[in-house]
């Protein structure tokens, strides 16, 4: 399915449910208000309470666009917590993931407990009215940013976005330093972009404002980046020296390939932005105590937070805990946020694929 396809897609599909959204949600009792008997109860007896009923349950079903090498480990360490749980995933890309949910939501059925997904995604769920809110306790002491005010989302991890390149290709005291310096003629046909980062774009634009970032774009797009699709591919190409720089990366993969030996670098721009991985409570979660416990530990500094943390180096929305690439931690994000981005998703998008000529 091409780009545009997606996008037309995506919009026939927000229509269709929210007319039909109505009839499958009386069918059975949401998970919010289930949960709601909770929200009294503190630490060791709310989770005893929830653990009662997930037990009966038996099992969480995790849609997820995180990475399958990183969520199976995620999910493997729940189980450890909880070995009264199975827990069973899907795992696409954020595009794949929504259209999974809202097709088996048409269908007249729900299968998934937790969305794991990015902002747009999670605004277009939000709209149709397929979330329940959840006030998660482990919610305490994340930033702001990474929750919004009624539950209905909550980021466990961030991608932090930085500048990735070849070191054998471009010295690091001649490497750019910032958005203006990659608009330098000498980059043209140097580096790459995902033909996805609408988000991304979107985020900048509110930020520097519509003038300013469309005559950014045009400009960058003057300078005919080749477009990868995914930001592992694309680290993976400057880590091999097919692409000399990409400035849209997930810092963690470019680290983690210096790690491992690979002769790259990283540099992050101001405003450094951030794109969270969001946790969903489905509207009609099958297991909605068994979702309970997952997003809590999930949430928690020393559970899944910790675990991605040291692991594999995502960074945590929270601060003060042990990371394996303490680089990427800074005062101040531009956080890509459901509330901002979303609202306007289809319209960034638009615009995205009409600068760099993408679907084309």
């Amino acid at each position: 399915m091409s780009k545009k396809s997606k996008i037309l897609f995506l919009s026939l599909l927000t229509s269709l449910v929210i007319a039909v959204v109505s009839p499958f949600s009386s069918r059975a009792q949401s998970g919010a208000s289930l949960l709601k008997r909770y929200e009294g109860l503190q630490g060791k007896e709310r989770e005893q309470r929830l653990i009662e009923g997930a037990k009966k349950e038996g099992r969480v079903v995790v849609y997820s666009f995180t990475a399958v090498d990183q969520l199976k480990p995620l999910l493997d360490e729940l189980q450890k917590r909880y070995p009264f749980i199975k827990p069973e995933h899907y795992r696409a890309n954020a595009t794949g993931v929504f259209n999974k949910f809202t097709t088996e939501v048409r269908a007249g059925q729900t299968l998934a407990d937790v969305i794991d997904i990015s902002a747009g995604e999670t605004h277009t769920l939000w709209q149709m009215g397929l979330l329940d809110p959840y006030l998660s306790p482990s919610r305490e002491g994340i930033p702001k940013d990474f929750v919004d005010e009624k539950g209905y989302w909550a980021a466990h991890y961030h991608f932090v976005v930085a500048l990735g390149f070849n070191t054998q290709q471009i010295k690091p005291a001649e490497a750019p330093k910032s958005y203006e310096e990659l608009l330098n003629p000498k980059w043209k046909g140097r580096f790459s972009l995902d033909p996805a980062d609408q988000d991304l774009f979107g985020a900048l634009l509110l930020h520097w404002g519509r003038d300013k970032a469309l005559s950014y774009f045009r400009n960058l797009a003057k300078l005919e980046p080749r477009m990868v699709s995914g930001h592992t591919q694309q680290a993976n190409l400057v880590g091999a020296g097919e692409i000399q720089m990409a400035p849209w990366l997930y810092g963690y993969r470019p680290l983690q390939l210096k790690d491992e030996g690979a002769p790259v670098e990283t540099l992050l721009f101001d405003p450094v932005l951030s794109n969270p991985a969001y946790l969903l409570l489905t509207k009609n979660s099958p297991h909605p105590h068994a979702a309970a416990l997952f997003i809590d530990w999930a949430l928690s500094a020393d559970g899944g937070m910790k675990f991605f943390a040291e692991k594999f180096g995502r960074t945590a929305t929270r601060t003060g805990l042990k990371e394996r690439f303490p680089k990427l931690r800074v005062d101040r994000y531009l956080v890509v946020k459901p509330e901002t981005v979303g609202p306007n998703f289809k319209e960034f998008t638009k615009l995205y694929y009409e600068i760099f000529g993408i679907g084309k």
